[in-house]
């Protein structure tokens, strides 16, 4: 019996694609010589595109060779399955609640051809990158970060900033926050001003947050802290957004001395949280619920907290709430 090819994108679905796209094998072919006429390439005869194609077509998850290259370069890989990867690998995605050994599982499938010959792999890399990240398999996080880093040189601007704010992440978490900056200033000019841009902007939001209340020791921190997050769109109707802004206003509010406020805030960032179906999000919320609440409840809200990191297998999430228990 032969054995099954491995689950994932192949290259017949990605040929197949195209071949839809353009009406059958014949037009595809055609068009294919047409763009390598353009681009001052030697393209072959209609016949040896056809064959070449249909060869392709064959080859599972091996590698493209020549027809793989061509068809990657003038064509690239389908917006659809693009979308797949992005979903896969995104920070604020729903996806990024799964275990991370699904989500490592998931995301492996694509990490061989055609994904893996073409500028989509940037997604492959990053999202593999950020579960390492959460498992605390260092050596692993920056391997893949580094070749994400390359292959986002040519992605498209999604996956560069989604690369840059995992660098930049990396970068705070070493107290290197020159470099986290530096990784904010090139990436805020790449968001768009759709939904997905908004959640980047979220994102790069609290990141800044996060690095100036560390930076700075004046006593205006927190009302600059405060001010950040206000700037975001209020009951954006994006749950994430929702959980982010008032979670970042929480803990401004906390920090100036508002108890009441800030606990309101922070309930708010935990319904948020669960209108997304975002367990990670929740536990955050709740470590910092627990933080401005004091007492047996933080104590019982901590305890929650570890145990919803332990059910995605979160080692970084499980051992903040931990630390605080003891």
């Amino acid at each position: 019996m032969t054995a099954s090819a491995p689950p994932g994108f192949d290259w017949a679905q990605l040929v197949d694609h195209w071949v839809q796209s353009f009406g059958g094998w014949t037009p595809l072919a055609d068009e294919l010589i047409r763009r390598l006429g353009l681009a001052g390439g030697d393209a072959p005869d209609l016949d040896a595109a056809h064959k070449g194609l249909r060869r392709l077509a064959r080859r599972e998850q091996q590698s493209g060779g020549q027809y793989g290259r061509w068809l990657l370069r003038h064509f690239g890989v389908p917006e659809d399955a693009r979308a797949r990867l992005r979903w896969l690998a995104q920070y604020h995605s729903r996806f990024s609640d799964m275990p991370t050994s699904v989500r490592r599982d998931q995301l492996i499938q694509w990490d061989r051809p055609p994904t893996s010959e073409s500028t989509a792999i940037a997604w492959v890399h990053v999202g593999l990158a950020s579960i390492h990240h959460r498992r605390r398999e260092t050596d692993d996080m920056l391997r893949r970060l580094e070749a994400a880093e390359r292959a986002a040189s040519s992605a498209p601007s999604a996956a560069r900033v989604e690369t840059l704010l995992l660098r930049a992440r990396v970068a705070s978490d070493a107290g290197d926050y020159d470099r986290a900056r530096t990784c904010f200033d090139e990436a805020e000019p790449l968001i768009g001003a759709d939904a997905d841009g908004l959640c980047y902007r979220t994102r790069l939001c609290g990141q800044r947050a996060f690095v100036l209340a560390r930076v700075r020791d004046d006593d205006d921190r927190f009302d600059d802290v405060r001010t950040l997050f206000e700037a975001l769109p209020a009951d954006s109707g994006i749950p994430f957004v929702d959980y982010r802004r008032a979670a970042g206003l929480a803990f401004a509010t906390w920090r100036l001395g508002d108890n009441d406020r800030a606990t309101a805030l922070a309930r708010q960032a935990l319904e948020h949280a669960g209108d997304g179906g975002f367990v990670r999000f929740r536990a955050m919320a709740l470590n910092m619920l627990a933080r401005i609440v004091g007492g047996d409840e933080a104590q019982a809200l901590r305890a929650r907290s570890a145990r919803m990191a332990d059910s995605i297998e979160d080692a970084h999430l499980g051992e903040v709430a931990r630390f605080s228990l003891r």
